[in-house]
């Protein structure tokens, strides 16, 4: 079996961002001449979150509508007397900081339109993305 291991930075600009890493993650398979076998990928920060679907603006604004909708950043949170961001800790908890996806001919197996994308519940901050390859 065959390891190896990725890690990345990504700057983001605002509070809420959601940002398409997927080129980074294909462009390093593809540079370690990656075959078959499963990309693990993770967020180490929980403020942060990853997800599969769609890169699209609108989604990307739904998608944050959505978080903000069901954990509203001025909501009632006893975390926020800490660090008044209970709201991306808790889209974190339900979105989830990892995905395990398959890799195929040393390609990230995606559908036609789905992308990895890194969800900023808390920046702008520095995100690192962790990669990790286990394959033939």
């Amino acid at each position: 079996m065959r390891v190896e291991s990725f890690s990345f930075t990504v700057r983001t600009t605002k509070r809420f961002e959601v940002i398409d890493v997927t080129q980074q993650i294909q462009n390093w398979l593809s540079s370690i001449k990656a075959a078959d076998g499963i990309a693990l990928i993770s967020v180490p920060h929980t403020t942060a979150s990853l997800t599969v679907n769609e890169s699209e603006a609108g989604l990307k604004t739904d998608i944050i509508d959505a978080a903000t909708s069901l954990f509203n950043p001025q909501g009632p949170w006893k975390h926020n007397m800490i660090d008044d961001n209970a709201h991306a800790h808790l889209t974190s908890v339900f979105i989830g900081s990892s995905q395990c996806l398959p890799v195929e001919g040393g390609r990230l197996k995606l559908g036609t339109w789905q992308r990895v994308l890194l969800i900023e519940m808390d920046g702008p901050r520095t995100r690192t993305v962790e990669v990790k390859y286990l394959g033939l």
